[in-house]
């Protein structure tokens, strides 16, 4: 394990006692917590503080560049939480915009927390008008990717921002096989998906519908601006995609490391005796524990057509 504090590779000089790095492929940062056995004081005297960088790097899992945000000292032990995203990313903002492009967007927002951005498959739509009000930069480009079809992911500062629909419908050439032996849980609850999909915001009312599945109504009303009918409706699709997507999801616990796994990705399931789920699906939250080297993996299945 290589263990960088500020630039500088420390892992000899200390003793981890735990390291939980969990990556996360939907609008959320990554996230660190690592445990010292700490009886030489020797984090007490660098002084750590919010703000400063760390990584670790084991075989395959690399976590990136990530800003300390807390520092707990513990009876000898010293507990560090880092993110992907510096310290002020909950600070609320207010702003408005008019003619303004979706990738600009996504670019104002991370150049405010000194990311750089990448697209992929992202279309750049233009909005007539769009407003932050009092709310987190992430959670307002949260609301404003779900209704374009997108999600966004922080990664070594870098905010990477891609459709959904392009990602999944690029397959994998990696296959995930899981054993009966292994624990895991599938939940399924595609009879209750929505068909349709009503969103309106008092002025327009966006609608799309799903064939072949039994009516059952999504109705939302959504305090953002719908400058065209189009506009509406491409709102509803996606509205109906990002609720959709989490009907049929599941987790596997390995008892070893599996450190090329990384969420944001789509691997190829195959679990033998339960071949309805031997389908490609999208990895949505992978956790790597490197000190006990066990790995589990959150993910849903590809959602088809929309």
């Amino acid at each position: 394990m290589q263990l960088f504090f500020e630039g500088t590779d420390i892992y000899q000089n200390v003793s981890v006692n735990t390291c939980i790095y969990d990556s996360y492929g939907e609008q959320r940062s990554d996230t660190l917590r690592i445990v010292f056995n700490d009886g030489n004081a020797l984090w007490d005297s660098w002084k750590p503080l919010k703000g400063n960088t760390i990584s670790i790097i084991l075989g395959a899992c690399d976590t990136g560049e990530m800003y300390i945000t807390s520092v707990s000292p513990e009876n000898g032990k010293m507990c560090i939480r880092a993110s992907s995203v510096p310290q002020d990313h909950n600070d609320k903002g207010n702003k408005s915009w008019q003619n303004v492009h979706f990738k600009q967007l996504c670019e104002e927002i991370a150049g405010r927390h000194f990311l750089f951005s990448e697209f992929y498959g992202v279309e750049d739509q233009v909005y007539e008008y769009v407003n932050q009000q009092n709310k987190e930069d992430f959670v307002f480009l949260s609301e404003r990717c779900i209704l374009e079809g997108c999600s966004f992911l922080v990664y070594n500062k870098k905010m990477i921002v891609y459709n959904e629909r392009n990602i999944e419908s690029s397959g994998s050439n990696v296959t995930l096989k899981i054993q009966n032996d292994k624990h895991f849980e599938y939940k399924d609850e595609s009879n209750d998906i929505y068909s349709s999909c009503v969103l309106k915001n008092g002025k327009l009312a966006g609608k799309y519908r799903v064939t072949g599945i039994p009516e059952k109504v999504l109705t939302k009303v959504i305090n953002v601006n719908m400058s065209s009918q189009a506009e509406a409706d491409r709102y509803a699709q996606n509205m109906l995609r990002y609720v959709n997507k989490k009907m049929s999801s599941g987790v596997i616990e390995f008892d070893r490391f599996l450190g090329a796994y990384a969420a944001g990705s789509v691997v190829n399931l195959e679990t033998a005796g339960v071949s309805s789920w031997n389908v490609p699906v999208f990895l949505t939250h992978v956790r790597h524990d490197m000190v006990r080297a066990r790995t589990k993996i959150f993910f849903r299945k590809i959602l088809e057509g929309y």
